[in-house]
């Protein structure tokens, strides 16, 4: 009986150069939008066709399959992630503008509270009030709004004083100002939301306007309201 030849010693085995090529490009697809990946996945499966047809004489056959592997992975994945990155900009501002929407919303709440609140007392609400009836003793500086609550004209004033603006964030609001006096004047001025913020004026009206429509010395006067911390 005639033996047959045995297999070459492992030693004496030797890596395609397209299994290393494989595995070289398959990460290198994070760089060149996928390209490269392509290259991976095809010097893979050569690779591993070669290795296969080689009788033992060729090895690196995980290289080959780490090559594929990467190489998939940045074929499928990396354009995902490049069109999730292209389109966050555009969802960001959809939920600002739904935002900065809920925060108008609110102050034309504020403003019906402001109304009552007025009929009710002569005034809005002022550190002036806070001296003059004990019911609202305290509520002076940043809580003088609380006494729109105090007095029952809102029920919770957390609710719409809260908004999803930055950590830190403040309303204006502008006392010692009454339903009959000018209506072009601000009343409240909400936090920035977004390039916008919402402004409240006298006469009711809500306007989402930009930074340059507002100057250091038009806050003069106004009293720093805190935004109530709640869930983003």
């Amino acid at each position: 009986m005639v033996s047959q030849t045995p297999p070459m010693p492992s030693s004496e085995q030797r890596t395609p150069g397209l299994a290393i090529a494989s595995v070289i490009c398959g990460p290198l697809g994070i760089f060149t939008a996928g390209l490269s990946g392509i290259a991976a996945v095809i010097t893979g499966h050569m690779a591993l066709s070669a290795i296969k047809r080689s009788g033992g004489r060729l090895k690196g056959t995980g290289l080959a399959i780490t090559g594929l592997v990467t190489g998939y992975l940045t074929i499928l994945i990396l354009p995902i992630a490049i069109l999730a990155g292209l389109t966050a900009p555009v969802f960001l501002k959809q939920r600002q503008r739904a935002d900065l929407t809920e925060t108008i919303q609110n102050a034309r709440q504020l403003h019906i509270a402001f109304i009552a609140f007025d009929g009710e007392y002569g005034s809005f609400p002022s550190d002036e009030l806070a001296r003059e009836l004990p019911e609202f003793s305290g509520l002076t500086g940043p809580r003088v709004l609380e006494q729109l609550e105090v007095s029952g004209m809102v029920d919770d004033l957390d609710r719409l004083l809260a908004a999803k603006a930055a950590p830190g964030s403040k309303w204006y609001y502008f006392p010692r100002m009454s339903s009959s006096g000018k209506p072009e004047p601000r009343l409240l001025m909400g936090p920035m939301i977004g390039d916008r913020y919402a402004t409240l004026r006298i006469d009711g009206s809500v306007k989402a306007e930009p930074p340059t429509s507002l100057s250091p010395s038009d806050l003069t006067g106004s009293v720093e309201i805190p935004v109530p911390q709640r869930s983003r």
